[in-house]
């Protein structure tokens, strides 16, 4: 257990070390958008080029996929219902902060550590549908909501088609399939990439946080993050107990659920040029709360 918790402190860790550069003046809040620009079409493509790689999928192991999609697009439509009398822009700040989970680069340690390589198959699956409820529902429904004018069910797709990451994690599913692997030159070169990414992405989310925030973003994040621990605590115990699955893949999901906003949604929120402070900030309060909860459910429910 020891393990799995060092590799979850370094994340924070790493997230500190943005925000000291940050307060030292080296770098500042506008490098954000650098950043994010670097980790959403470099490092995690990259890096997901080199996770898909390496299991086999299976059409049998895609309702996993489903529920990982399901369980995006319901705390996004919650989030969007809660926020439906406000601006367009505290609407889309809620769909893109209300769903998403960060399995590549956090919760893939705690879970490998404990249970080893086996479970691994579970957790990408799942990934599969998170990172299109995620990249592909959530980014479209938000990005359109950010914008000017109205928008109708054309506009959402429109914005969904231009989710670089939807492309990769759908051209990557059909590329295992169908199985294919990246050819060594390639991968060698996505590896290396790739390993950056989580380095770079808990750095992004150091720079963009903002621990000095003004009470009424307080009370903004502390709300959407208990709407979603909520939600999270209905879907676990849903999964728990009503889905018709293996005990090993309901355990995986389960603590699946209850793992950080993915690193991404605060790139999501600067490319709307909307409340990056508040995004990072609840990020990094969802990672705390991962460090926590994670090992004890793995435990208890062994």
């Amino acid at each position: 257990m020891l393990p799995i918790v060092a590799k979850a402190v370094a994340l924070v860790a790493i997230v500190a070390i943005g925000y000291a550069i940050k307060r030292l003046g080296w770098a500042t809040a506008s490098d954000f958008g650098l950043l994010s620009a670097i980790v959403l079409r470099v490092t995690l493509p990259a890096a997901l080029l080199t996770y898909f790689n390496g299991f086999d999928i299976s059409t049998g192991l895609l309702t996993i996929s489903l529920i990982g999609l399901l369980v995006n697009v319901l705390p996004q439509s919650v989030g969007y219902a809660l926020a439906r009398h406000r601006s367009r822009p505290d609407r889309a700040f809620a769909v893109l902060n209300s769903g998403s989970y960060n399995i590549g680069a956090f919760a893939m340690p705690y879970v490998a550590g404990v249970l080893g390589p086996g479970p691994v198959l579970f957790l990408s699956m799942f990934d599969i549908g998170n990172s299109v409820g995620a990249a592909g529902v959530g980014y479209g429904w938000g990005m359109a909501l950010a914008q000017e004018g109205r928008i109708g069910v054309a506009d959402v797709v429109r914005k969904v088609a231009r989710s670089h990451l939807l492309w990769v994690y759908l051209g990557l599913t059909a590329f295992r399939l169908a199985g294919l692997h990246l050819p060594g030159p390639v991968l060698a070169f996505t590896s290396t990439v790739g390993a950056a990414n989580p380095f770079l992405a808990m750095l992004m989310i150091g720079v963009g946080l903002e621990v000095r925030l003004h009470p009424s973003k307080y009370r903004l994040a502390a709300r959407f993050l208990g709407v979603r621990y909520a939600l999270v605590i209905v879907m676990a115990l849903a999964v728990w107990y009503l889905l018709p699955l293996d005990q090993e893949i309901r355990r995986v999901i389960v603590v699946l659920l209850f793992s950080p906003l993915a690193a991404m949604t605060s790139g999501f929120t600067a490319s709307a040029s909307l409340d990056v402070e508040s995004s990072a900030f609840m990020t990094s309060v969802s990672i705390v709360v991962a460090i926590v909860v994670m090992p004890v459910l793995l435990m208890l429910l062994a």
